[in-house]
């Protein structure tokens, strides 16, 4: 299958993410569908890792009931197509339709030509004569299938494609990544084929694949913590999050940063600080784009912890820290911390002196920090944030702020450190935040930012 087609199919521009849910029982499955459903996965894959196929499909039965619309693939462990195409062509002419079935082995033999493949001819032809119309996700050079040497991917792949309608490869093991070497010969094996990988894919390193497969069956890279049988919306949704492809966003936009125009100029004494962005994120669109911006530098790094500077600072490193699935460290002013804490003195925006308080332990030496604030003016406030954290061996992954106004000190910063920010260095957006002002002010209207309530029945 045409790889552009296969993306078609599921209106994605980015690798398909297809959760693989290790079954327990019609209960458990469920749950784990739905979560699948709420978070935005395209489908999912059910597997009987501890039972025969016979207790699997009373269960395919009620999910493909409970979930008409799901696009539903399955796994029969270590059943090749020869044996699982006349049960599927079985289930659809019961009006069970499985929409795909991936076998761990498509019984590719890389040593011989396309015209001595005898079982993956046979299962060709079972194919055909079970009638049953799904897609097939074949298995070459698979995990525990017999060792294939790395100069072989390349024909493995090549041949596949007489045969199977997803080529489908993976690491060593359950859960080892598929190294990205591999990927790269399948690839070129395979030509604009589809590719699916099957071991591995986690949030952290879906960028190696991001631009050369297709699809890709996570369980393990999902899953909750030592549970091998139930996903976690959070390391899902970061998963779907991070496979969407870099050329997705059209940088006119991107550079544009539409939210801004959501933000709200000072209506006080010059005291206060210029911009608001609260009314941007209260509207749940923009909010969503503005994380997406401000996290999007950091997708390939290690992140233990978020930390937000009080009190604006907090509402922007919550919500990361669940994107992140990570936990959130506050740094509050001075006089608020309740426990034994860190000080540092500071002048905030206005040239006011305040001391920064951080906890005291609040976490191990080493620890990678992304530390979090509204803006970046003067450079104060975020200086003591940095101190603290450095203070007690923290490492400053990163900073993220919604803007930073260009002057010396927070160009020091910029070299020093890894910063994001809504606002572009460079832009024209940028020149006006300099300036403390935004185009969007002279006709700044509030109620454009409030959430539609819907009071429908």
């Amino acid at each position: 299958m045409h790889r552009y087609t296969f993306k078609k199919l599921f209106k994605c521009s980015g690798p398909v993410i297809l959760p693989v849910i290790h079954v327990i029982d019609i209960v458990q499955t469920h749950r784990n569908v739905r979560t699948a459903i709420e978070e935005g996965a395209s489908g999912v894959f059910l597997i009987n890792h501890d039972f025969e196929v016979d207790c699997l499909l009373p269960i395919i039965r009620s999910t493909r009931e409970s979930f008409p619309s799901l696009w539903l693939g399955v796994n029969f462990l270590a059943v090749t197509g020869n044996d699982a195409f006349p049960i599927l062509g079985s289930l659809e002419q019961d009006g069970i339709s499985v929409d795909a079935y991936w076998a761990d082995d498509a019984r590719i033999d890389e040593s011989s030509g396309s015209e001595d493949q005898f079982e993956a001819h046979q299962i060709l032809k079972t194919r055909e004569v079970s009638g049953w119309s799904g897609m097939y996700f074949g298995g070459v050079a698979f995990k525990k299938q017999r060792e294939v040497a790395p100069q072989e991917f390349y024909v493995a792949a090549r041949i596949a494609t007489d045969f199977v309608d997803v080529v489908t490869t993976s690491g060593k093991a359950t859960g080892k990544q598929t190294p990205a070497e591999k990927v790269e010969a399948f690839r070129s094996g395979l030509g604009d084929n589809a590719l699916c990988i099957a071991s591995g894919a986690t949030p952290e390193n879906i960028s190696l694949y991001r631009d050369h497969v297709d699809a890709i069956l996570v369980a393990t890279g999902i899953n909750r913590d030592g549970d091998f049988y139930n996903i976690d919306p959070l390391k899902l949704r970061r998963l779907l999050t991070k496979a969407r492809p870099e050329s997705s966003v059209n940088e006119e936009n991107r550079n544009s940063r539409k939210y801004m125009d959501l933000m709200a100029p000072r209506s006080r004494s010059e005291k206060y600080a210029w911009l608001d962005p609260s009314s941007a994120y209260i509207n749940a669109q923009s909010f969503a784009m503005i994380l997406d911006d401000l996290l999007r530098p950091y997708e390939d790094d290690e992140i233990d912890v978020v930390a937000g500077i009080d009190a604006a600072g907090f509402v922007l490193a919550g919500a990361m820290a669940v994107r992140l699935g990570k936990g959130v460290l506050t740094l509050r002013k001075g006089g608020k911390t309740p426990v034994a804490y860190d000080t540092v003195p500071m002048k905030n925006y206005s040239g006011k002196t305040q001391h920064l308080e951080m906890r005291k332990p609040a976490f191990a030496v080493k620890t990678r920090v992304l530390l979090v604030d509204q803006w970046i003016e003067t450079g104060g406030t975020m200086k003591a944030g940095t101190e603290l954290i450095e203070r007690q061996g923290g490492i400053v992954a990163g900073i993220a702020v919604v803007c930073v106004e260009e002057n010396a000190a927070t160009r020091e910063m910029r070299e020093k450190y890894k910063v994001s920010s809504c606002v572009l260095p460079g832009t024209n957006l940028q020149a006006l935040c300099n300036s403390q002002t935004l185009t969007s002010f002279e006709g700044y209207q509030p109620e454009h930012s409030f959430p539609q309530a819907d009071y429908s029945d």
